[in-house]
C-alpha cells in the first residue's frame, strides 16, 4: 500500500477516536449534569413536603407521651355521692396519690380497691379528667338488720346480705336484730355466713318479705331460733308468733291489718302461727 495511503487511513483512525473521546465526555457530562438535577429537585420536593407521614406520626406520639408523662399528673381527687366516708378515706383507699400519671391510673383496680376497703360503698364509677383530675362517684347502701356472730358481737348487714361493720352490743340500733341465726366468721366486706345455712336462709326470706311489705322499720327482733315458730317484736310492744317460715309473705299482711285494727297502744302476744284454722289470736298483757 502505497505510503501516502497509509499516513490518510491513520488520520482518519485517529479523528474518529478523537470524536468518540469527545462524544463520551459530553455523555459523561450530561448524565452528570442530570444527576445533580434530580438531587436538587428531590431536596426541593423534601422542602415542600417536609418529613414523610411516619416520622410525623413518630414525633407526635412522642409529643404526646412526653406531655403525659411530665405534665398530666393527677394534681386533683373529687369525690361525689359520700356520704360515710369523706374525701381522705375515699382517695386513700382508692390507691391513686396526687402526682400519679393520670393516664396510668387504673380505673378498675382504683375501684376495687374501694369496694373492699369501704363495706358501704355499693357502686363506684372512676373518671379520669384532663389536665389532672381523678373523680369518685360513689353510691353507698344502708344497713337494714343487724346479726349476732359466733363471738357474742352485732353485725350491720345491707339488703344483699352484705357485712357493713361490727358494733357495741349495748348500742340501740334501728334495725331489725336476728337471733337464732350466728354469723360464721364474720368479716366487713364479705356475704353473710351463718353457722346454721337453714336458720340463715329463714331469717333472710323473713327480712325480705317484712321489707317488701314496708314493715321492717317497726320490726326489733326477728328470732329463728325455733324454726317451726318464728318470733317477731313488733315496736317493743307486740310479740308476733309466726309458725313456721310457710306462707310468711301472707302472714305479714295479716299481722298489718290485725296490727292496724288493734291500734297503737296495744300490748300482748299476736298468734299468726294459724295452729287452729286460719285464725289470729291477740292474747292481751294483763293490766
Amino acid at each position: 500500500m502505497d505510503p501516502k495511503q497509509n499516513q490518510a487511513r491513520r488520520q482518519r483512525k485517529t479523528v474518529r477516536s478523537t470524536a468518540q473521546r469527545e462524544r463520551s465526555q459530553r455523555a459523561q457530562i450530561r448524565r452528570l449534569r442530570e444527576q445533580q438535577q434530580a438531587q436538587q429537585e428531590g431536596s426541593e420536593r423534601w422542602e415542600k413536603k417536609g418529613l414523610p407521614m411516619w416520622a410525623r406520626t413518630l414525633i407526635a406520639v412522642g409529643v404526646v407521651l412526653l406531655l403525659i408523662l411530665v405534665f398530666f399528673r393527677v394534681d386533683q381527687i373529687e369525690v361525689a355521692g359520700n356520704v360515710r366516708y369523706t374525701q381522705e378515706e375515699v382517695a386513700d383507699a382508692s390507691g391513686v396519690t396526687l402526682g400519679d400519671v393520670l393516664m396510668g391510673v387504673n380505673k378498675t383496680r382504683a375501684a376495687s380497691r374501694i369496694l373492699v376497703k369501704l363495706p358501704y360503698v355499693e357502686q363506684v364509677i372512676v373518671s379520669k379528667i384532663l389536665p389532672g383530675t381523678v373523680r369518685f362517684e360513689l353510691v353507698e347502701c344502708k344497713a337494714v338488720a343487724a346479726a349476732e356472730s359466733e363471738f357474742g358481737t352485732r353485725w350491720l348487714i345491707n339488703e344483699d346480705g352484705k357485712l357493713l361493720e361490727a358494733v357495741d352490743n349495748d348500742e340501740i340500733i334501728a334495725y331489725p336484730l336476728i337471733q337464732g341465726a350466728v354469723l360464721d366468721l364474720p368479716n366487713a366486706g364479705d356475704q353473710a355466713v351463718y353457722s346454721d345455712p337453714d336458720l340463715g336462709a329463714i331469717a333472710t326470706e323473713t327480712l325480705q318479705e317484712l321489707r317488701n311489705a314496708g314493715v321492717q322499720d317497726q320490726i326489733r327482733l326477728i328470732d329463728v331460733t325455733d324454726p317451726n315458730q318464728i318470733t317477731l317484736s313488733y315496736d317493743d310492744r307486740v310479740e308476733i308468733h309466726m309458725g313456721d317460715i310457710t306462707d310468711i309473705a301472707y302472714k305479714i299482711q295479716y299481722m298489718i291489718m290485725a296490727l292496724e285494727k288493734l291500734g297503737p297502744d296495744s300490748r300482748g302476744m299476736l298468734d299468726l302461727s294459724f295452729t287452729e284454722g286460719k285464725q289470729a289470736f291477740f292474747h292481751p298483757l294483763a293490766a
